[in-house]
């Protein structure tokens, strides 16, 4: 679909501009589309009932009370080259992906990043759902390692089996349990994501994809997270979660929060501020001694 193209809805006849496409996953192409001054994020789907699926998660969670309350703008269909396709509408999340998010301001940022994904986990598992296809690709990091999960294809109701999932983050893939959903399952993938959003590229294509089958177990996991200097402060965390020892994802966030206190970046930029508030007021001081050196006695 071309820039420029008019998708109109059916039944609720907004029309969007395309500005752009965004990405393409399994189940659906993703286009940065424009609606007046407004941009948004449109999702055409391939297969009726997997984008049915995806949208119905969605609306249970654009109407709960957490950060993706009102992420789902709009759902309609529309012809395109003598078919009918259906789409939704979401937020248009900017940001970058965590591997070039450290790689520009640092791997300490890994901690925050770390923090706030974890939260995004909690909310969602508190809705009853999981995340599923949980990867590097499908989240993005801006601001002060603020994080926004993106292609909601994979989102699963807790209890049932995980419908889409990277075979590098999925459980069953390394050995380390079913499918099933549960929030063990998106842990495991986290502590699958750290690792590969921070080591280098070849070593995260020679790490992860080129494992030869016989290898593929968790014990391979847990040595390269032991190699990872990065994550040393939080190597006990995803150690728990890639072994399935966490009862919840809040439990994870708990011992995350512990493992990785006092973040490095926090704890430098406190210090800078610290220092810069005793040097103006040292400043003052000092002007203020010089003044009444200097001052004319009446």
């Amino acid at each position: 679909m071309s820039f420029g193209t008019i998708i109109q809805g059916k039944w609720h006849k907004r029309e969007y501009r395309v500005e752009r496409l965004l990405g393409e996953g399994a189940n659906g192409k993703v286009y940065l589309v424009r609606r007046g001054k407004q941009t948004y994020a449109l999702k055409i789907g391939f297969d009726t009932v997997d984008h049915q699926s995806e949208v119905n998660a969605l609306k249970a969670l654009s109407k709960s009370n957490t950060s993706f309350r009102h992420y789902l703008l709009d759902v309609d269909d529309f012809h395109y080259q003598g078919r009918e396709l259906p789409f939704c509408v979401m937020r248009y999340v900017k940001g970058q992906t965590m591997s070039d998010f450290v790689i520009q301001r640092g791997q300490d940022w890994v901690y925050i990043i770390g923090t706030n994904l974890l939260r995004k986990l909690v909310e969602l598992h508190g809705q009853r759902y999981i995340f599923g296809d949980l990867k590097v690709e499908n989240m993005l990091v801006s601001g002060y390692g603020d994080v926004e999960l993106i292609d909601f294809g994979g989102v699963t109701p807790m209890g049932r089996s995980v419908k889409q999932f990277t075979v590098v983050y999925d459980r069953g893939y390394w050995g380390g349990g079913s499918r099933s959903a549960d929030e063990a399952y998106d842990l495991f993938a986290f502590a699958v994501l750290l690792i590969s959003g921070t080591a280098t590229a070849a070593v995260r294509k020679q790490g992860l994809q080129q494992v030869l089958p016989q290898n593929r177990n968790v014990h391979t996991l847990l040595d390269m997270l032991h190699a990872n200097k990065h994550l040393s402060h939080v190597e006990p965390v995803l150690r728990k979660a890639l072994m399935g020892q966490y009862a919840s994802s809040g439990e994870a966030l708990a011992e995350w929060r512990k493992q990785s206190y006092p973040r490095p970046v926090l704890a430098a930029r406190a210090m800078r501020g610290s220092m810069l508030k005793l040097c103006f007021a040292a400043s003052l001081l000092l002007f203020g001694f010089t003044v009444y050196l200097f001052w004319p006695l009446p």
